[in-house]
């Protein structure tokens, strides 16, 4: 296990700026050839002519999502279980966005009522923290999901995961960090999360972007505010792989998130607090080592007043 700090070179969506190539060798990351986790592009899984072009480099797609159906085709039992895990998960989240659509509403008109400024601070609070309440709570409720799945299926109980879980180490070991490209967001944590990629990846120097990004934060939250069938709460999906602490990462705000709002912008602020959410523009970079920024470009945190501040290096 290597004594040293690991890196994290989290960007933005490389679409329309391609920054991949550009960030690594700014950050001085030396590598001689790098492992891929793409199983957020699903079906188009391992398509990484692009990333190969652009990073210049010799690399090795871990094919998680082909890794998993195969399992799931192999294992009738496991993929049984597997939908049901979905299915739980799924039930979740609705009833969890049915509560959070009034208490959000309520929160926003809170914060932008006026009257005596004692009053309104207490219930301003109080409104904010109701809000993080219920996220607790769905934090809790999809974790024990996730935990009741994974003691059910392991590498004890089905060596066919073991198996897999080995070959992805051996081919770690044979890179010198690993890509996380985007994608979709559930798909990419399901995979990495059935091969406990969390402790395989907690020691490896990381670059990711979008969904890969947003993956490795403590708890994963969606966001949209141009959605065609209106505005979404920003929400909750599940404990992320907790490899980067204290941050909240949220690709392309400018085309997600009403900027200008700054009653809506704040209370995200507030909501999700302590943890600093911080936007990724394409173009955008952010380096961590250990739990310290050390290098950032074009990256701005959320503030609780609803301005957009510069992530500055420590």
């Amino acid at each position: 296990m290597s004594t040293e700090t690991p890196r994290r070179l989290l960007l933005g969506p490389q679409r329309p700026t391609i920054n991949l190539g550009d960030a690594i060798e700014a950050s001085g990351i030396e590598a001689r050839s790098l492992a891929v986790i793409s199983a957020g592009w699903q079906e188009a899984e391992n398509d990484i002519d692009e990333i190969r072009d652009v990073v210049g480099l010799p690399l090795a797609d871990l094919c998680l999502y082909g890794r998993t159906e195969s399992l799931l085709r192999d294992h009738e039992d496991l993929a049984s279980d597997y939908r049901a895990r979905q299915d739980r998960l799924q039930q979740q989240q609705r009833l969890y966005r049915l509560r959070l659509k009034q208490l959000a509403i309520a929160a926003r008109h809170t914060l932008k009522a006026s009257g005596d400024a004692d009053i309104l601070a207490a219930e301003q609070r109080h409104a904010v923290a109701q809000l993080r309440a219920l996220d607790r709570h769905h934090l809790k409720r999809t974790t024990s999901v996730y935990e009741q799945f994974a003691r059910t299926w392991n590498t004890e109980t089905l060596p066919a995961i073991d198996e897999h879980r080995r070959e992805i180490a051996d081919i770690l070991d044979a890179n010198d960090g690993v890509i996380i490209t985007g994608g979709n967001i559930a798909i990419l944590l399901n995979r990495l999360s059935l091969f406990g990629m969390a402790d395989l990846l907690a020691d490896r120097t990381i670059i990711a972007w979008s969904a890969g990004a947003m993956v490795l934060a403590d708890r994963i939250v969606l966001f949209h505010d141009r959605m065609p069938q209106g505005r979404r709460e920003p929400e909750v999906l599940s404990a992320g792989l907790g490899l980067v602490r204290g941050h909240v990462f949220l690709p392309d705000p400018t085309g997600r998130l009403r900027l200008r709002d700054r009653p809506r912008i704040g209370l995200m602020a507030r909501r999700f607090a302590p943890d600093k959410c911080v936007t990724l523009v394409s173009g955008a970079s952010v380096e961590f080592g250990g739990t310290s920024v050390v290098g950032v470009s074009l990256a701005q945190r959320l503030g609780k007043k609803g301005q957009l501040t510069r992530v500055r290096a420590a």
